[in-house]
């Protein structure tokens, strides 16, 4: 039964002499039935191209009769269609054409400006044709049931009349007034049939009105008052209807005809609720319940029997609906087992009604994936983040996302909640990634995500509990074109190297993003690992960028006799054997590496000797031989007691150095691309109190290289005039707080 009273759409009449035409014959008599359904007079019919009839998606029922069922779309993207149930073809009336079902038949009413035509699809013949504006200007239609088509006007009281056309002989319709309704009433509507007794509703000035109407004798035999009134539908035992005022529960109401007994059925649904009744049963279930937040038992279609009190779930869900031929009814819904479409809701066994499906749309009931947007490799030194898409069937789930390096185990697991988390796509859930997994034994911190193989599995639980929760996987490889030359451990963030005073080398992980304690996004200096022993015999470790030819970052260790050795990155948070990489190196006060100031993209190590000359060692990319030989750059340099590489900090054409010198003064040092550098500039005081400064790279994923201090990281900006931003203190880490004492930082 229609749970939606729909009144077509008002327009103005176009207005007519005496002499106008008052109606206007039919063109042909029966019209010929071909292979399919035969369109009236500008009407295209398409090619059956099916067995079985196909619910077209997203469309609106607007009725169902014995061989089809018309629809509307959602969406202007076709015209009002009618589909034969036998083969699937299809006719489409003209856009333009106001287009309304019958009730109880194949009949359909097509309407095109004041111009109104009833059409036996079936039979592909038109029944009548009329122009409305020969029962008054401002007349409309009303609705039809069978064949018969329902006409109001106005009646000069303030209210409207009512008036029944017919097919008669010679193509012009037989037109009868209707009797019985008071002169206030409004808003006339047919809204369903049972035998003889149509069921009409309208309002009056005390509110809204159901009726039943007798066809036999054109007269209204019964009225009653529903306040609030929304749906109602008639079987021959029953009247039923709903009433819910705005914003509030919506109650079902049913009178048995012959009694005049009333049941009244709370629900406690404030969304629009669909109504149909079955013989003495009725049915009912919250409109678009697909689509709900919560679990509700109103989400399904569900019938009553007015006689016991017997419930019986029908269908999972509920999108619209209307009353069927022979007491039957038309449920556009779904089942979890058959997916959407078009089922009929008709007395079985015992009168029992059951759901037919007649025409599958194809779309699921339960959530199912229809497709995604994960690429085959992703390259996280290209982007910071990355938008992981899954277009689900629904997006009122909530979903866990399980990210795993199939080769080394990281897992990242995520819980997301489309719905909350995204303001304006509803046709995919999202979920973007920080390219980040969790530490090993401490899920709840991230760190960057190795390359390799991966896994994505989502687990999608709908809100509503329709369905089972959807299980899907797939797999993509993570890269990086371009390596962080502070990585050693290949997960694209930046380290730190850290001895102890027992010797010990170790390696703390660190990744920005956002602090659980303050909201905020912050370096989290993450936990640390012991890389080797025995590093107490070195006076300087540096880390060097790549210098072996591995493509990840390395470190050199000097010796208390002046030798210089190679630790090559595997990028697995170890380092090759160490490799001699020469003598003499005693007489440098200050090294350090990671910038290629020559513009050849090979890292380059400066130093400055005794004397405070700079020296330059241009990188070659060879392990074997990873310097050449060595040109002065600059003289005073003595003055600094810290020299810092930081790779192209300031937007330069090469990489840059940092100076800090014993009044706490920070300089900037403007790499020109050829080993050479501009004028010293300012960037600050007062950085005399912070501990040893490492170029650490690109620590917030910007692109641009950041300097790091022992608990403080300072953002570069890539303007040379202010190269960089504030200090952000980092998370509290964990190796501040045991009792080793660290002694060298790089």
């Amino acid at each position: 039964m229609d749970h939606r009273i729909r009144v077509p759409v008002s327009r103005r009449r176009r207005r007519l002499g005496a002499a106008a035409l008052v109606a206007l014959a039919v063109t042909a008599g029966a019209l010929a039935t071909p292979a399919v359904a035969a369109p009236p007079t500008g009407v295209t019919a398409g090619t059956a191209a099916t067995t079985t009839a196909p619910y077209p998606q997203g469309a609106e029922l607007w009725s169902l009769g014995r061989t089809g069922f018309l629809t509307w779309p959602a969406e202007a993207s076709y015209p009002a269609r009618w589909t034969r149930l036998s083969d699937g073809a299809v006719t489409d009336f003209p856009t333009g054409h106001t287009v309304f079902g019958s009730r109880d038949s194949d009949v359909v009413i097509d309407e095109a400006g004041d111009t109104v035509a009833l059409r036996d699809m079936a039979a592909g013949t038109e029944l009548f044709k009329v122009d409305l504006t020969h029962y008054g200007t401002d007349s409309r239609v009303a609705g039809a049931v069978r064949s018969t088509l329902f006409v109001t006007s106005s009646n000069g009281a303030g209210g409207e009349s009512l008036r029944l056309l017919t097919p008669a002989a010679g193509g012009l319709p037989a037109s009868r007034s209707v009797g019985g309704l008071p002169t206030d009433a409004t808003r006339l509507w047919a809204v369903g049939v049972a035998g003889d007794s149509a069921l009409i509703t309208y309002r009056t000035g005390s509110g809204s009105v159901w009726a039943l109407l007798d066809l036999t004798t054109g007269t209204v035999t019964s009225h009653h008052a529903a306040p609030d009134l929304q749906d109602a539908a008639v079987s021959a035992t029953y009247v039923a209807w709903t009433e819910q005022p705005s914003g509030g529960s919506a109650t079902v109401v049913a009178l048995n005809r012959a009694t005049g007994a009333v049941q009244r059925i709370p629900l406690a649904a404030q969304d629009r609720v669909a109504l149909g009744l079955v013989g003495n049963w009725i049915t009912y279930g919250q409109v678009d319940g697909l689509l709900a937040y919560e679990p509700s038992p109103l989400l399904a279609l569900t019938a009553r029997d007015l006689n016991t009190g017997t419930t019986r779930k029908l269908l999972d869900h509920v999108v619209s609906d209307v009353n069927g031929p022979d007491g039957t009814n038309a449920v556009h819904g779904g089942t979890v087992a058959q997916g959407q479409g078009l089922y009929r809701i008709a007395p079985g066994t015992g009168g029992v009604p059951v759901a037919t499906l007649l025409a599958p749309s194809g779309e699921p009931t339960k959530v199912d994936l229809l497709g995604h947007s994960i690429p085959a490799t992703i390259d996280l030194s290209r982007n910071r983040t990355f938008d992981l898409k899954w277009r689900l069937s629904r997006i009122n789930v909530e979903m866990t996302l399980t990210l795993r390096n199939t080769r080394t185990g990281d897992t990242k697991v995520e819980h997301v909640l489309p719905l909350a988390e995204q303001a304006s796509d509803f046709t995919y859930a999202h979920y973007v990634w920080a390219g980040d997994v969790g530490w090993p034994g401490s899920p709840d911190r991230s760190t960057g995500a190795p390359t390799g193989p991966y896994t994505w599995r989502i687990d999608a639980r709908p809100l509503n509990g329709i369905g089972p929760t959807m299980t899907e996987s797939g797999s993509f490889t993570v890269v990086r074109s371009k390596p962080q030359p502070h990585d050693f451990d290949g997960d694209g963030s930046p380290d730190l190297l850290m001895r102890d005073t027992t010797g010990r080398l170790l390696l703390a992980d660190t990744f920005r993003s956002r602090d659980a304690g303050s909201g905020y996004e912050v370096l989290q200096e993450q936990h640390f690992k012991v890389v080797g022993q025995g590093y107490g015999i070195y006076d300087k470790i540096e880390a060097t960028g790549n210098l072996g030819g591995s493509g990840v970052g390395d470190f050199v260790a000097r010796d208390k006799a002046g030798v210089l050795w190679l630790y090559k990155g595997r990028g697995d948070d170890t380092f090759s054997a160490r490799m001699r990489i020469g003598g003499g190196w005693g007489v440098y006060t200050r090294l350090t590496g990671g910038s290629d100031l020559t513009g050849d993209g090979r890292a380059d190590l400066v130093a400055v000797d005794t004397a405070g000359a700079l020296w330059m060692y241009p990188g070659t990319g060879r392990d074997t031989a990873p310097f050449a030989a060595r040109k002065r750059i600059g003289t005073g340099w003595g003055v600094y007691d810290q020299l810092t590489a930081v790779g192209n900090l300031a937007g330069g054409p090469a990489g840059d150095l940092v100076a800090r010198d014993r009044a706490g003064v920070l300089w900037l040092y403007l790499g020109k691309g050829d080993g050479t550098f501009s004028a010293r500039t300012r960037i600050g005081g007062g950085w005399g109190g912070l501990g040893r400064l490492v170029g650490i790279g690109d620590a917030d994923r910007d692109g641009r290289p950041d300097l790091y201090a022992e608990g403080s990281l300072f953002r570069g900006t890539g303007d040379w005039a202010a190269p960089l931003r504030p200090r952000e203190e980092t998370s509290p880490v964990h190796f501040w707080t045991t009792a080793v004492t660290y002694n060298h930082f790089a």
